[in-house]
């Protein structure tokens, strides 16, 4: 063979090779981003997560080795850029219109009266929407791949965030191309609402509690903020989802707003509830509908929208100043009551944060009695000027957590006086109370502070952490004041004053079996378990996870420095710098060792890298009210260990409902979708 011969045998190999690579690059991507969209928007997943995992793995390894063939709808590309130093602005092609709000029946009545005139006497059918409480985004596909995201701005130009709506990973980075009426949808602009579910919310922001952080407000704020983030790695740490209502192209002849919709669906977009409603009737019984049930909703809605269906209509009706003539949003009022301000008292975190509490005459609101409310910090009471006595107004409307938000000025007393914060902790050590430079709280930092020990143990003895059955807060609360826990070592000294604790008030012998049998029950929690029992600052479970994954014992995390901890991923500059800072405590390390001579598990436990059987994969499980003998948390974590996945709404998609006593609406929803309904006994049964 000569020279010339060799080198194009060797080029048409190549050439072979490359086309192979680039095959199997495409069939890796259209399967990860097919269980992308049965996990992420169907809720109805086919494979494991170590499935999936080792899938993805293998994208990654054949994109590593030929980087010539990444392509910018990968499913890896998802959290791929640098952080941004500002957004560009971007105009939008379609001007990004405001919606006329309304609370007022009349006003819905007045609407379709001014619609129908608009149509020459025409009667149109209407699409009635739930209108969720997130944030608008624009989403353009360039031969049906994302090429850009930009946020509403101010109608007509928002900013760039296309790097990070790629980390949302119910919006498509690619769909398929459709054919409508002989035409080809490739190139087409798409928009919806970011949003966050209400379960989500509330995690982000106990550890945020827990550590002694600021907290979001609302969903809302927290999406917009998390957003506006200038690291798409951050972003992708937030369990943002889109839901998808408006779909133009100039590729093809679209007719109805509804179709549309169904268009989105068939393409793999998240799409939310919709009616078509032909009288007011239909319109108003849409409104009443969701006005009864939005408590119910795993998500915010604050509102229904309703447009002229048919988009010939809508373009005959045109638009009036920024708002469209042919859709209004009928909004609900805000849940609110008022009630009186007995007191405001201080509460200390164990992170040494001081919160002032709102202490409420009861009230009943959106569902629960409220007596308690958070006022954050002293700025947010100074900006209200809110003061003992004073009737105030509580809201909880588009907050999960309920708030004070002002004060009936005509029923405040003569005498009221502005409320001054106090320069102490109120652990009666006359520490000094101390707010940093830059920061919106005040802190004590008294290592004998009551407080704190209450906190750290009660922590340490909860539910997620160590699971003490027995040890609650108010027991806590009693064996701290008697000088019977001092840290959360002492915990596991208790069987050594057992005739102590059963002389107690209200206890007896029997009472002190069940704790101390309990105490001896968490010693076998795992590695994760424990770290994160251990109360350190800005380590929650995720990170506990995390870094026993990672680290094979308590001692090599605390002989990691700050650099070496930050190379682990997903914990960041702060967090490493609050292990490393709790380690060079000596306090700690002692505490460390006397729960080490205890019997507590400071080691990774080879096992529990092992999952278990994964005989509930696929299965999708809804978990409603109260279950005999376990909690819901520990039904969760079954579930999930063996494979399956926990939801908190019911669909078709839905393979069993788990249901205990005081089930509510979603038991009822089941039972009209046909879904199986299964009690702890039968879920016992599945799992032995």
């Amino acid at each position: 063979m000569t020279d010339i011969h060799r080198q194009a045998s060797m080029f048409e190999a190549n050439i072979e090779e490359d086309k192979n690579t680039a095959d199997e690059l495409e069939k890796l991507r259209a399967e990860i981003r097919r269980h992308d969209q049965l996990y992420y928007v169907e809720a109805a997943p086919e494979i494991s997560d170590r499935e999936y995992d080792a899938l993805f793995r293998r994208l990654l390894d054949l994109e590593h080795e030929n980087p010539s063939f990444i392509t910018p709808d990968s499913p890896t590309q998802r959290v791929g850029g640098e952080p941004l130093k500002e957004f560009r602005s971007v105009n939008h092609e379609i001007p990004m219109l405001s919606l006329a709000n309304t609370y007022s029946e009349d006003e819905i009545r007045n609407f379709q009266r001014r619609v129908t005139d608009g149509l020459d006497r025409i009667a149109p059918n209407y699409s009635a929407e739930l209108k969720y409480d997130g944030v608008a985004i624009s989403l353009r596909y360039t031969d049906c791949i994302l090429t850009l995201g930009t946020t509403r701005g101010d109608g007509e130009k928002g900013d760039d965030i296309t790097q990070n709506i790629r980390t949302v990973y119910s919006v498509p980075l690619r769909v398929k191309p459709i054919e409508i009426k002989g035409a080809i949808l490739k190139n087409f602009e798409v928009r919806g609402e970011i949003y966050m579910l209400k379960e989500d919310f509330l995690t982000i922001n106990r550890e945020r509690e827990e550590n002694g952080e600021k907290l979001f407000a609302n969903p809302r704020n927290l999406t917009a903020g998390t957003l506006k983030l200038q690291d798409p790695k951050e972003v992708a740490k937030r369990p943002l989802k889109i839901t998808c209502y408006y779909l133009y192209s100039e590729d093809v002849k679209l007719e109805l707003h509804s179709e549309n919709i169904r268009l989105l669906q068939k393409m793999g977009f998240p799409v939310g509830n919709l009616r078509i409603c032909n009288t007011l009737d239909d319109i108003l019984d849409y409104i009443y509908y969701w006005r009864e049930r939005r408590e119910s909703l795993p998500f915010f809605i604050d509102g229904v929208v309703l447009k002229v269906d048919s988009l010939r209509q809508q373009d005959e009706l045109g638009m009036i100043a920024r708002s469209p003539r042919w859709a209004i949003a009928y909004k609900y009022e805000a849940a609110k009551a008022q009630t009186l301000l007995r007191e405001i008292t201080l509460q200390v975190g164990r992170t040494g944060v001081v919160t002032p509490v709102a202490e409420l005459q009861p009230v009943f609101l959106a569902g629960s009695t409220i007596s308690r409310a958070t006022l954050h910090n002293a700025d947010y009471i100074a900006e209200l000027d809110i003061r003992p006595g004073d009737t105030v107004v509580v809201e909880k409307g588009g907050d999960v957590i309920p708030k004070v938000s002002g004060y009936v000025a005509e029923l405040r007393p003569a005498d009221s006086q502005p409320y001054v914060f106090p320069i102490e902790c109120p652990c009666h050590l006359h520490n000094k109370l101390h707010r940093p430079e830059g920061e919106a709280n005040y802190y004590c930092d008294h290592a004998q502070c009551p407080w704190q020990i209450r906190r750290k143990i009660t922590h340490f003895a909860s539910r997620n952490a160590m699971n003490i059955e027995g040890l609650g807060e108010k027991i806590v609360d009693r064996l701290t004041d008697l000088g019977i826990l001092r840290t959360i070592a002492d915990v596991y000294d208790l069987h050594n004053r057992a005739d102590e604790l059963a002389a107690l008030d209200r206890w007896g012998k029997k009472s002190v079996e069940n704790l101390l049998k309990a105490i001896e029950k968490s010693k076998k929690q795992s590695f994760a378990r424990v770290l994160f029992a251990l109360g350190i600052r800005f380590v929650g479970e995720g990170a506990a996870k995390i870094l026993s994954k990672k680290f094979v014992s308590i001692d090599s995390i605390a002989e990691a420095t700050a650099e070496q901890l930050m190379s682990v991923e997903d914990i960041g500059e702060r967090t490493a710098a609050s292990i490393a800072a709790f380690f060079a405590e000596q306090d700690e390390r002692e505490v460390i060792e006397r729960l080490k001579t205890a019997g507590l598990n400071f080691n990774r436990d080879i096992g529990e890298e092992n999952n278990l059987s994964p005989i509930l994969e696929g299965k999708i499980f809804v978990l409603t009210g109260e279950l005999p003998n376990m909690t819901r948390k520990e039904a969760s974590d079954i579930i999930e260990a063996y494979g399956g996945k926990v939801s908190g709404s019911v669909s078709k998609k839905t393979t069993f409902v788990l249901a205990g006593e005081n089930a509510g609406s979603k038991l009822e929803k089941a039972r009209g979708l046909g879904v199986a309904i299964i009690n702890e006994d039968d879920f016992r049964n599945m799992v032995k």
